[in-house]
């Protein structure tokens, strides 16, 4: 049973909240903030907090600062209640860790509905957003607030890290941005992003504390580097939340269509049309940071045959399949996609050639030990491979060429074999 503490100096309020709850919830009701601080020292296990503002000796904002601070429970969701919206924000209730507030009156049954909608799991299926905030109370905060909206919050607590997440593969439908962060700010995550056609798609809602004259030029800054939204703190719950689920839904639907125009329908890897503009940016890119970057052209064996004797359809599911293979055996921040026919291809990030041929030793091996089962007929198949790596004179089409010159020489060597291109072409 989920344990709720009750700080409330008005018997009536008291009374109201047990009458509510404790049929199905633990309630514990304490009358002032020193009191339910005392207890919280010796027993931190809640589950909820709902407490008044305005108390004798300990109000409830003095209460929310020890409770988010002192005693550190970061995690524990905690409703203020308040006789009016500005007593929240005139408090600075949000910055201090409040996870929503609730007007006094209320209704009956209104606190009950809350807290079980609170509770209730639902799959998160509104959307997923990542919430990038340096402050810990903050990001816990507003991930709280997202997730009673049954919003999957996703936590970054710097640029780097938020970069990282995506390039890991974390899917998310909007991301909510902290102008102000510590080593790269929030203007240079937004440039980064839409400079990468993988994440460019995705809805940036910046915030910040920033008002007056230097919040415009904030503002105006932010959406000069990317970001599609803006809110400014404090903020109402309302306004937040309309424009989280706004630009969840505008996420979605921008997603399908980026998906339809950019991901091999049948496979689901990128299309050849997106591999050329990967290979752009990255050759630009592993050039001015001085990286490494490597190239794999692959191509099944005898695929024809595998046509010919089982049917086209099948023929389809052993491309799905060898998708699946290349898929687990490189990293999420490599890209891959279905050149055409039975061909595929793979960008491999900061790479050496010798780590290259690694990945397509891996690559092949995997596949070569992979059987297909296609309604009771069991099918084995093999791949050649063809490697290059970046050199300083290379543009796209000659690092491509030379990889699809090392594949040749797979097959011409008997198939089922991993050739690279350095001047000259050897097995890897």
């Amino acid at each position: 049973m989920k344990r709720i503490l009750v700080c409330d100096d008005s018997s009536f309020i008291q009374k109201m909240v047990k009458r509510e709850l404790e049929s199905s919830f633990e309630v514990m009701i304490f009358s002032d903030g020193e009191e339910a601080y005392r207890h919280l020292k010796e027993d931190p296990n809640f589950d909820f907090a709902i407490i008044d503002g305005e108390m004798p000796n300990m109000d409830g904002w003095e209460l929310i600062k020890k409770i988010k601070g002192e005693l550190g429970l970061i995690d524990l969701p905690v409703v203020m209640l308040t006789a009016s919206d500005g007593d929240y924000f005139k408090n600075q209730a949000f910055d201090l860790g409040a996870f929503d507030y609730l007007k006094k009156p209320f209704k009956q049954g209104e606190l009950y509905d809350y807290i079980k909608v609170f509770f209730k799991s639902d799959g998160f299926s509104t959307g997923r957003v990542l919430v990038v905030e340096d402050s810990k109370l903050q990001n816990k905060t507003i991930s709280h607030q997202l997730k009673e909206k049954s919003i999957l919050p996703i936590s970054a607590y710097s640029g780097e890290e938020a970069l990282r997440l995506l390039l890991e593969g974390v899917k998310v439908d909007t991301i909510l941005l902290d102008i102000n962060l510590p080593g790269a700010s929030g203007f240079e995550v937004a440039k980064a992003l839409k400079d990468d056609s993988r994440f460019s798609w995705i809805p940036i809602i910046g915030i910040t504390a920033t008002k007056g004259e230097e919040g415009i030029e904030t503002m105006k800054k932010a959406f000069e580097s990317g970001v599609d939204d803006f809110l400014t703190k404090p903020y109402s719950m309302v306004e937040f939340y309309a424009r989280i689920k706004a630009n969840i839904h505008r996420g979605k639907l921008v997603e399908q269509l980026k998906e339809e125009a950019e991901l091999d329908f049948l496979t689901k890897l990128y299309n050849r049309r997106l591999m050329f503009r990967f290979l752009k940016h990255h050759i630009e890119l592993s050039r001015r940071n001085n990286e490494e970057l490597s190239f794999l052209m692959i191509d099944i064996d005898k695929f024809k045959v595998v046509n010919d004797t089982y049917g086209h359809q099948t023929g389809d599911e052993v491309l799905k399949e060898l998708a699946n293979i290349i898929r687990a055996n490189i990293r999420k921040t490599d890209i891959a996609c279905r050149f055409g026919g039975e061909e595929f291809s793979v960008l491999l990030i900061d790479t050496s050639l010798k780590d290259a041929c690694g990945v397509a030793e891996k690559i092949r091996e995997a596949t070569e030990k992979t059987t297909i089962d296609i309604e009771g007929s069991q099918i084995r198949i093999t791949i050649s491979i063809g490697v290059s790596s970046l050199k300083e004179k290379d543009d796209i089409n000659s690092l491509i060429k030379r990889a699809d010159d090392a594949l040749y020489k797979a097959k011409e060597a008997g198939r089922n074999r991993s050739f690279f291109s350095d001047g000259s072409i050897s097995a890897c």
